[in-house]
């Protein structure tokens, strides 16, 4: 098991491979630029960037170090601060143009978060096309996407102002100047045959030991399974990461699921948008941006839900699968999946392979408990293409990075003023993400017009027992749904009067 680390290989011994990727760093490689701030993946001190081959591709991510276990970066490039710029001291016009930007405008702060800063702040310099800014409306999304870029980097001694700066300033550098995009000295090019020539990638970084094995298609993921069927199925890991570095629970055996192929693809296939099981967030907020879906109700609510889904280093590495199969009753996307009656295609391969597509209303049995078998996985997720209007609003503390109180979803049709489809998903109202199958009996087939916005709350009642935790009361959550069911009637009342 092999590692390129910066511009050298290192040989990952498999007893390792369990561990946070920042203990490592820190522990064993002495690399003590990446921080451990929260260790939850909140707060951004650790991000390191990621690179791996995609369709002959090299692309680099940032990521939360301290919550990726080290055998999954197996066959990546993990690029560090140290990276940056060789080991021996620079002169301050050697520096590399984003700590530059960062001292030019006064943006640096301490030593503890400002390594993670760069790092975010590299990624979206790598990745960020070599387009000018000719109108307000460029500038403005440029803007937006340094602001999501640096999200997941929650302290900012110097301000925001500063930071964002800095980042703006780095424009010029996307037009062309190829060369100033090289990683650690090197090119894609040289990083790619480094990866290649020393059997780093997926095809060659498989089983090679029972406590963490990482498969790379089906055929290898069956033989894993039934090699290890006790062992626990992990993808991007931002939600296990955190057993092991908050409760201090490592489980005996992990089957890595991030590179099966298989499980990476997102189509639409008669009349269903099919995501694979091993698709992020990112990878889904890119797909869903392209022309094909760009007036579809569906997409516009994903692309409204996806960037309020913990950070873009969260994102790059969490999955729609893993969100629904670790069963919370906050997971931000099964509140849309349920309304949009979506469906799961499990897989269990031992001994013989068996298939069963299972909807989502019927997959969770209760807190953290789902109809999930050991050593079956999520094949894909199915969700059907349709063209109702979506209301969906999360709710939570912070706008981004931040897990939500409440998140509603209501996909509804409304024709010559009646209700003809209404179907409302839920998170944070009970012990599972659920359906309000009571209210929706209810307000079929009625009249907007007459529905009573004061009875929403009984109706509602029928169908939920919110919880009450940290983050809110279960009063609370109680009124915000009501508020935000309100807030929807008021909206097609209003439509169905000027119809009128």
């Amino acid at each position: 098991m092999k590692i390129l680390l910066n511009n050298r290989l290192v040989n990952v011994d498999a007893s390792q491979s369990r561990q946070p990727l920042l203990n490592w760093l820190r522990e064993q490689q002495n690399m003590k630029a990446s921080k451990e701030g929260c260790g939850a993946g909140d707060c951004g001190a650790c991000t390191v960037l990621l690179g791996c081959v995609q369709d002959g591709q090299l692309h680099y991510q940032a990521a939360n170090a301290c919550i990726a276990l080290l055998g999954s970066v197996v066959g990546r490039h993990v690029v560090t601060l140290e990276g940056l710029s060789p080991h021996s001291a620079q002169e301050l016009s050697d520096m590399h143009p984003v700590q530059q930007a960062l001292v030019d405008y006064h943006a640096s702060q301490c030593g503890f978060c400002t390594p993670g800063i760069v790092m975010a702040m590299w990624a979206w310099w790598l990745n960020t096309p070599a387009n000018p800014m000719h109108t307000a409306a460029h500038k403005q999304q440029h803007e937006h996407a340094i602001e999501q870029a640096l999200s997941g980097n929650l302290c900012r001694c110097t301000g925001y102002h500063p930071i964002l700066q800095a980042a703006a300033s780095l424009a010029p550098f996307t037009q062309g100047a190829q060369e100033e995009r090289q990683v650690v000295g090197l090119s894609h090019q040289q990083v790619m045959a480094y990866l290649a020539a020393d059997g780093l990638l997926a095809d060659e970084s498989t089983t090679s030991t029972l406590n963490y094995q990482l498969p790379s298609d089906e055929a290898a993921l069956a033989l894993a399974i039934d090699a290890a069927p006790n062992a626990t199925l992990i993808c991007g890991g931002t939600d296990l990461g955190l057993e092991v570095t908050q409760q201090s629970h490592t489980r005996p055996a992990y089957i890595d699921l991030s590179q099966v192929t298989e499980l990476q693809s997102i189509a639409i296939h008669d009349g269903y948008l099919c995501i694979g099981g091993g698709v992020t967030f990112s990878q889904l907020q890119d797909y869903l941006g392209g022309a094909l879906l760009a007036h579809n109700h569906m997409a516009l609510a994903w692309q409204k839900l996806l960037p309020l889904i913990g950070s873009t280093q969260v994102r790059n590495r969490g999955t729609i699968a893993g969100n629904i199969a670790n069963a919370s009753p906050i997971a931000d996307s099964p509140p849309l999946l349920l309304a949009l009656e979506a469906e799961l295609e499990l897989v269990q391969t031992q001994k013989k392979q068996h298939i069963r597509v299972v909807p989502l209303a019927k997959f969770y049995t209760g807190y953290r408990h789902s109809v999930l078998q050991p050593g079956e996985y999520i094949r894909s997720i199915r969700v059907p293409m349709s063209e109702r209007q979506v209301f969906l609003e999360k709710i939570s503390k912070r706008h981004e990075d931040d897990i939500s109180a409440v998140c509603m979803a209501l996909v509804v049709n409304v024709e010559q003023g009646v209700i003809t489809h209404f179907r409302l998903g839920l998170g944070g109202m009970a012990a599972t993400p659920v359906l309000a199958s009571k209210l929706e009996t209810a307000l079929l087939g009625m009249a907007v017009a007459n529905i009573d916005a004061g009875q929403l709350m009984t109706m509602l009642q029928q169908d939920v027992t919110p919880m009450s935790d940290v983050r809110a009361s279960a009063a609370y959550r109680s009124q915000v749904c009501i508020n935000l069911l309100q807030y929807w009637l008021q909206d097609a009342q209003v439509k169905e009067e000027s119809v009128a």
